[in-house]
């Protein structure tokens, strides 16, 4: 049981310095999807990025939100022991369906990105009636 004890607060310091902790990954940021009125928004938050790292885009029917870090062109004298932060991403796709493409709006204010995504005025199905022969 004493060998135990040992043991254990070496190994708590081997996982804390292993290989995964200074992995660099993507961001695994919070996001809400709600309805309001007749719409859908999506809330994420993307702190760190500044709005021209973010891309937006919607096709057939699905919502990609993608965030990346711009390297500095300026650090060429800078020698880096670790380096994680420009490497940092955020993607996250999410199905809508009905949606009008014309009219969606995105804010990003505060770390925050607000996406409006409305719904079409009607839905557009068509029924077709077939005739026997």
């Amino acid at each position: 049981m004493r060998n135990s004890l040992i043991r254990r607060p070496n190994s708590l310091l081997e996982d804390f310095f292993n290989d995964d902790f200074f992995y660099p990954r993507t961001l695994g940021s919070h996001l809400d999807v709600y309805q309001e009125n007749d719409n859908y928004v999506v809330e994420a938050d993307l702190p760190g990025f500044k709005k021209e790292e973010i891309e937006l885009q919607y096709e057939n029917d699905l919502l990609t939100i993608r965030a990346q870090h711009k390297e500095e062109s300026n650090e060429e004298n800078k020698k880096y022991v670790y380096r994680s932060r420009s490497m940092a991403s955020y993607v996250k796709q999410i199905r809508f369906t009905n949606i009008d493409p014309a009219k969606i709006d995105a804010k990003f204010d505060d770390g925050v990105l607000k996406v409006t995504l409305p719904s079409r005025d009607h839905i557009l199905e068509e029924t077709k009636r077939i005739e026997v022969k």
